[in-house]
Formats: C-alpha cells, structure tokens, sequence
C-alpha cells in the first residue's frame, strides 16, 4: 500500500516537473524567436542607417560605431539562430571596412563644409528617424560596454549636428529648386530659413561659404521682386493713363456731339 502511494506520488511530481519544464522550455523558445526577430530588424536598421544617412554626416568616431554594432548584432544573431553564410561574409566585409575607419584622419572642417542632397521632406523625415535610431543604439552599446562612455558621447553629439544638417540641407535644396524654377518668394523663404538655421548652429563657424552664398541668393531674390514690383507698377499707371486718355476722348465726342445737336 505504501509502496502504491509513494510510486503514485512519483508519477504526480514526475508529470508536474515534466508540465513545468515543458512550458519553460516553450517559453524560452518564444522569447528566443522574439529576440532573434528583434535583432533581425536592429540589423536591417544599422544597415538602411548606413544607406539613407548622407555619408558627410558620419564622423570618423560615429562610423566606428556603426560598424561595431553592426558586427555586434551579426554575431548575436548567427549565435542564436542558425549559421548563414550570407551573415557571415557580411560579418567579415564589416571587419575590413573597421580596419580600414580606424587608420583614416579625418579633416572634420573639409567635412562639415559639404551638404548632403535631400531635396525632399520625406527623406529629410527618413534620415532623421534612422539618427534617432542610432541614438536609441548608442544608448545600448554603451550600457553593454560594447563602447566606451567617451566615444558614446562624441558620437551623441555628432548624432545631434546631423539631425540639425538635415533641416539646413534640406530647407536649401529646396530653395535651390523653387530658385531654378523661377519660384522666387518661396524660395526667398527657404532661404530666409536656411540662413536663421545656419545663424543659430553650433558649427556655424564651418557654415561661412553657404552662409554667403545664400546671403547672396537672398539679396539677388529681393533685388528681382524689387524689379517685378517696380514693372507692375509701371504697367498700371500706363494703364491708368490710357483710361483717363479714353475717358477724356469720350467727354471731347460727347461735346463735339452736343455741338452739332
């Protein structure tokens, strides 16, 4: 009898361990799937971060980053998941692309000097949802020690000078287009704009040439509409004559008229 109750209570802790590990195991094999679509979507992130953002706006430091984390992810996700040899070759392309960033010496005054092209708000959006992106990333590497708080600092703040480049470059190209196509105060506007933006900038001091050169669109717009305004005016009192001409020919034939009546 003891004998029963006691295989009988095996058979109750067996079933119950076997429940309970069952479901931790599909627990962990959901988490591990969430985790793996996760990284495959920070993956394909880091790279359309490198294909949108124009390449003038990665400083040396924040291009080490993005390579990084980039490997990071690559390494994480064929750990968890299955070999792929795609990751792999691109996991190794990475490498030599970072040996390659570590040994460049950049002249961040030759760079900050150059605009990137975004001659459209939604690549403007696009850009600067994927610079919020790599923000959201710095965050995490630094509180993984994938990079140390210094470097995560300095890329921070370039990270913040391209969300500004973009609304400058963009409110350019902008006027730049209205300006070719003869669309004068819309693109006197956006000039107005782009020089408060660049005015206001903490790299304004790299800014002097586009400075100029929109202080220089912006007084040859207002010297055209100056012009415009000074013809049309002329064509109205040429107007207003020809009308008080007509009206004094009319009352000289009513007179005339009046006359021989």
């Amino acid at each position: 009898m003891d004998s029963l109750f006691i295989v009988g209570t095996l058979l109750v802790v067996t079933l119950v361990c076997s429940i309970f590990i069952k479901g931790y195991i599909d627990k962990r094999r959901i988490e591990k799937a969430r985790e793996l679509v996760d990284l495959h979507d920070d993956l394909r992130r880091m790279q359309n971060s490198m294909a949108v953002i124009p390449s003038v706006y990665f400083d040396v430091p924040t291009r080490i980053f993005v390579l990084k984390r980039t490997m990071q992810l690559i390494a994480k996700v064929l750990e968890i998941g299955q070999d792929n040899q795609g990751l792999n070759a691109l996991y190794h392309e990475m490498e030599v692309q970072l040996e390659k960033t570590l040994e460049v010496k950049e002249d961040s005054t030759k760079r900050l000097k150059k605009r990137g092209k975004i001659d459209h708000p939604d690549k403007a959006h696009e850009i600067r949802q994927m610079v919020k992106f790599l923000h959201e990333q710095i965050v995490k590497s630094v509180k993984a020690g994938l990079i140390p708080k210094a470097h995560g600092t300095r890329v921070v703040k370039n990270l913040k000078i391209a969300m500004q480049r973009t609304v400058i470059d963009m409110n350019y190209y902008l006027a730049m287009e209205s300006y070719r196509t003869q669309k004068l105060r819309p693109a006197l506007g956006k000039f107005k704009v782009t020089l408060g933006l660049v005015v206001k900038s903490p790299i304004k001091q790299y800014l002097t040439e586009l400075k100029d050169e929109v202080e220089k669109r912006i007084k040859d717009i207002e010297k055209k509409l100056l012009a415009e305004r000074k013809r049309a005016n002329e064509a109205s009192a040429n107007k207003l004559a020809s009308g008080v001409d007509k009206i004094q020919e009319d009352e000289a034939w009513e007179s005339k008229k009046n006359i021989y009546d």
